[in-house]
């Protein structure tokens, strides 16, 4: 007995052949450039599509684990005693970084991470990520009531190393720093400005804790040898050198 599926694939099968030859003539007609720079567009949507997908699930594996643990004001305070005076060159010696590149070249790789090296990456992704968005709804209960914004600079290839970041302005923002061993001059980069608004502790408890978790991304994946996050309020502004 025939069904609307079976009736529409006999339809499809039937006009196939016709619509293969038509395209194929079609394609025949066009340049060669033109045809490589399709198949690479194409190709990089469905990257892209992917790569969109990842991010959802990598979103809400995050969520899942900040609601699990569940995050106060004592949570920050202990997660900044605890890695606030980290180094690389402690993070190198514990087998946290396996022969990472220099500092302010290029990015770090999963495989030059070890295992419990990725593990602190995601614990400093997860506190940047609650203490700039966290509320309620995911467990987490700080005390907020100064209202300000956050500006990252890093350099615009670097930027993706944020991507679960949500709401952020970009603004661009060119280097003038210049490295006095010549391997990571910035002067003149191309770099770019992230923007995020956020409600602080009065005594800028939450701050500190957004400064410790990006110097440990900066550490374990940025890989700059200066990186700017600053915050401003209405009172003053504070500009601090990861």
């Amino acid at each position: 007995m025939d069904t609307i599926s079976s009736i529409i694939k006999k339809a499809q099968d039937d006009l196939f052949p016709e619509l293969e030859k038509k395209i194929r003539l079609e394609l025949q007609k066009k340049d060669k450039n033109w045809l490589i720079d399709q198949i690479i567009y194409l190709t990089c949507e469905r990257h892209s599509l992917h790569e969109q997908k990842n991010r959802l699930e990598d979103m809400k594996k995050r969520l899942d684990r900040i609601h699990k643990v569940g995050y106060d004001d004592r949570a920050l305070m202990n997660f900044v005693d605890k890695y606030r005076k980290i180094s690389r060159e402690y993070l190198e010696e514990s087998r946290f970084l396996m022969q990472p590149p220099h500092m302010g070249l290029a990015t770090i790789e999963p495989h030059q991470r070890s295992k419990k090296g990725e593990i602190l990456l995601e614990e400093a992704r997860d506190m940047l990520y609650l203490t700039l968005y966290g509320d309620t709804t995911i467990n987490v209960n700080l005390t907020r009531g100064q209202e300000e914004v956050l500006t990252i600079i890093l350099p615009l290839s670097k930027s993706d190393s944020l991507f679960f970041l949500k709401a952020v302005t970009e603004v661009n923002a060119d280097g003038t720093w210049s490295d006095p061993e010549g391997v990571s001059n910035d002067d003149h980069t191309n770099n770019v400005g992230l923007q995020v608004e956020f409600s602080d502790h009065k005594k800028g408890s939450i701050g500190m804790a957004i400064f410790v978790a990006l110097n440990l991304i900066n550490l374990l994946h940025v890989n700059e040898q200066i990186f700017y996050a600053r915050m401003e309020k209405v009172e003053r502004s504070s500009l601090q050198s990861l």
